[in-house]
């Protein structure tokens, strides 16, 4: 009979190592570090006060700004939610991710899963990535502690009307509003509220922690108590005209919406209610950063605030994102870290797709492989530092380069535009045939190339001009 051959005592302790090496694997290591909060608007322009706007009212973001560093040429690389947000969260270029990417490669990395793997508590509330009620756009992987959005509905009574009703337009993705008696019928209030509750019962004192919410505003409806609506009045607003000799935009560059038929009254109310949701949001953040700093958490917690994309109140008529022009692309950025600079503005280039490399350089964490984006970090502590040397972006029907003067624009139908910053920064003059420009535009396209590849264009028939009857068909659900 054949005896079984005991193991030896170097195979144990091989197996016991080969034990504990599993088990660290599956454990996330203990962290040190600093904080992150990651807080994320829907729709909002850089519209604030610190970014010198005079009709906002924006005092907690103002403040925030005092003790950080605003970003004022920051770039989102997506023109509606999805695309964005999935840049950004991956930190890849639409080249690399598009924007239903996750759903056929789960396992790429993601923002939050790295930062829990890493011992950080990691909690999501709200709008981060873009959640759907299937979560297949979620990396189920990296938080701790996630609510969605639909989990958080507001249980005090808010009236809803169209600012325009009287027109007989009643569009839903312009003129849709909600006027509150009290904040907490806003659902921007009961996400707040959560991330509260986050902070005084869940958080692991034992560990940093990652904690993101994503906020509706200044997305449709546009929301907000009647309070904060009556501070702000429509003849405070300037509403925007394009200048004679405007040159026309190529057809369908303008994809969803093409054009508002709205008075001057209608205008200003369009805008004041944007600016009262945008209010609205900037007293949630207040809450936010007043707890952290009862908590004393601020002293050790990096504070990042933007928005997804920017959006249009009038420019050409278009009250609407889905357009790779500066409005939407450019977004805020306010970045406020415990041993950075203080009330200071970075003007160098920067891109969403950043902050996955940037919370890692200034959270002192290892940088993931592959990751389209260049960490902004250095301008953090030397705002003055230069940033990248353009910011791109790749959606709907062209692309679009950024540069510290210039905006080289390509459609898929071979139509281009040039726009001179320095002479025109609302982008109304098309400077692309002339010719003391002739040598700069190889380089720009250059650019282009170097990010998404060689374009393929795809001749599109031009796009007829809607009438009001098709206007209100396209403003229907929201994106």
């Amino acid at each position: 009979m054949l005896i079984p051959r005991l193991p030896t005592r170097r195979a144990i302790v091989a197996l016991l190592l080969a034990l504990v090496a599993t088990t660290q694997a599956e454990t996330p290591r203990a962290a040190k570090g600093p904080n992150i909060l990651f807080i994320i608007a829907d729709d909002l322009a850089a519209r604030l006060g610190c970014y010198g706007d005079k009709a906002a009212i924006t005092p907690n973001l103002d403040r925030l700004a005092a003790e950080g560093v605003v970003f004022n040429r920051a770039y989102c690389q997506g023109a509606v939610c999805t695309a964005s947000r999935t840049s950004f969260m991956l930190g890849l270029n639409s080249r690399h991710a598009k924007a239903s990417h996750f759903l056929g490669n789960p396992d790429t990395m993601t923002m939050g899963r790295w930062f829990r793997e890493r011992g950080y508590q990691t909690c999501s509330i709200g709008k981060i990535d873009h959640d759907d009620p299937t979560d297949s756009y979620v990396d189920p992987k990296a938080w701790d502690i996630r609510v969605k959005r639909e989990d958080m509905a507001a249980k005090a009574p808010i009236q809803r009307r169209f600012f325009d009703e009287d027109l007989g337009l009643m569009r839903k993705r312009v003129s849709n509003i909600g006027i509150a008696e009290v904040p907490e019928a806003i659902n921007d209030w009961v996400r707040t509220e959560r991330m509260l509750e986050f902070f005084e019962k869940e958080r692991d004192a034992t560990k940093p922690f990652f904690a993101a919410i994503g906020f509706h505003a200044p997305h449709v409806p546009w929301d907000f108590t009647k309070t904060v609506h009556e501070a702000h009045t429509p003849a405070r607003f300037t509403l925007e005209t394009a200048p004679p000799g405007t040159t026309p935009l190529p057809p369908g560059s303008l994809l969803q919406e093409p054009g508002m038929e709205l008075t001057e009254p209608h205008q200003r109310e369009g805008q004041r209610a944007y600016y009262a949701a945008v209010t609205m949001l900037d007293q949630q953040v207040g809450r936010l950063l007043e707890q952290l700093r009862a908590k004393k958490l601020l002293e050790n917690t990096i504070v990042v605030f933007t928005s997804d994309h920017g959006y249009h109140l009038g420019w050409r008529g278009q009250w609407c994102k889905h357009s790779i022009d500066e409005q939407v692309l450019r977004v805020p950025l306010i970045v406020s870290h415990p041993q950075g600079a203080k009330g200071a503005v970075a003007n160098g280039i920067v891109e969403l797709l950043d902050l996955f490399p940037s919370f890692c350089e200034a959270a002192g964490q290892p940088l993931p492989d592959g990751l389209d984006g260049k960490s902004f970090a250095p301008l953090l502590k030397d705002p003055k530092a230069e940033g990248k040397q353009g910011a791109f972006c790749q959606w709907g029907n062209g692309r679009t380069v950024r540069t510290q003067r210039w905006r080289l624009t390509e459609r898929n139908d071979g139509t281009r535009e040039l726009y001179d910053h320095h002479n025109d920064p609302g982008e109304y003059f098309n400077v692309i045939a002339k010719s003391e420009h002739a040598a700069l535009v190889p380089g720009l396209h250059a650019m282009l190339d170097a990010e998404f590849g060689p374009q393929r264009h795809s001749p599109q028939p031009p796009r007829k001009p809607a009438s009001k009857t098709n206007n209100k068909a396209t403003n229907g659900a929201e994106k």
